[in-house]
């Protein structure tokens, strides 16, 4: 056995004697007990928690990670220029040399926008995009995490009319 289980157990025996032998002293029997009572369950539910390898353990999630991936990079804004779905830096995440901070609709640079690629399908995108999000120095959950690409096909924005 592991000796921090021991010395968990050895911690809780000591600690849970100690309070109720103090309220006993002091002619509190009825908040003896009720210390007692409540610093074994304390001390069943931490151990089984942390010393048990199938207690009360939390289940890891199940499916897909993220479960939702956003049609642009992490906190960029999907914007519509001369009829083709872009986004843009409203808040200046960006690293420095990276994209500029948009705050003009007559800012039209390449250095403002980040293309979606809605004409490319499949790893081609993906890859463009991996590339892009690199390029400009922003994050996408699920699709560039800054070091990786995780070949992730984001989903494409709606047509605008």
């Amino acid at each position: 056995m592991d000796y921090l289980f021991w010395a968990y157990v050895f911690f809780s025996c000591i600690l849970t004697s100690g309070a109720t032998y103090y309220y006993y002293s002091i002619k509190q029997q009825i908040s003896s007990g009720v210390v007692f009572i409540g610093f074994i369950f304390i001390s069943v539910f931490f151990g089984l928690r942390w010393f048990s390898t199938s207690g009360l353990q939390l289940k890891p999630p199940t499916g897909a990670w993220p479960p939702l991936i956003n049609y642009c990079p992490d906190f960029l804004t999907l914007y519509t220029v001369n009829n083709e779905s872009v986004c843009i830096d409203t808040v200046g995440v960006a690293e420095t040399g990276g994209m500029s901070k948009w705050s003009d609709p007559t800012q039209q640079d390449e250095k403002y926008l980040f293309h979606l690629f809605t004409n490319l399908t499949g790893s081609s995108r993906v890859k463009a995009l991996c590339q892009q999000a690199k390029d400009k120095k922003v994050t996408w959950e699920g699709v560039w995490d800054g070091s990786v690409c995780s070949e992730t096909v984001p989903p494409l924005p709606r047509a605008t009319p």
